[in-house]
């Protein structure tokens, strides 16, 4: 797969991000698309990003921000 056992494992274990070009290469071996792979790549990203606090303490300055315009 052109790809290294470490790297798999990582993108595998969540320490790496799945990029379109190893998506590309998980649908080539496995069968599953692409375009499903990335979507759930984007899920995980999204999760990770809501659970920051740091992130969620930007997002309610905004919030309280845009409520006085």
């Amino acid at each position: 797969m052109e790809m290294s056992y470490s790297v798999v494992n990582e993108i595998m274990n969540g320490q790496r991000p799945l990029t379109p070009n190893s998506a590309l290469m998980f649908e080539a071996a496995l069968g599953v698309e692409a375009d499903t792979l990335m979507r759930m790549q984007l899920k995980y990203n999204m999760q990770i990003a809501r659970g920051d606090k740091k992130l969620a303490d930007k997002f309610n300055k905004i919030r309280n921000f845009a409520a006085i315009l």
